[in-house]
């Protein structure tokens, strides 16, 4: 996310996820969503989501689609 003048501190939040499997039905054992520390390079905020949907079989094999909304709070230089 680039902002319009250089970027002195920045957090991420996350607002809202959206996972299903593709593959019909399954019992879920776990859903996680972690996002990294962002990165400031100039006016730019970088950062990764992972996200995961995991069944009770054994193995994470299931396929799986999702969405993660993040917000960034930045401060920024006039």
């Amino acid at each position: 996310m680039a902002f319009p003048s250089a970027v002195r501190s920045a957090h991420v939040a996350l607002n809202g996820f959206d996972v299903s499997y593709t593959d019909g039905d399954h019992h879920i054992l776990r859903q996680l969503v972690d996002i990294s520390d962002p990165t400031i390079v100039g006016n730019a905020v970088t950062y990764n989501v992972s996200l995961l949907l995991r069944d009770g079989s054994g193995t994470i094999d299931d396929r799986y689609q999702g969405t993660v909304d993040t917000l960034i709070i930045a401060d920024t230089v006039n």
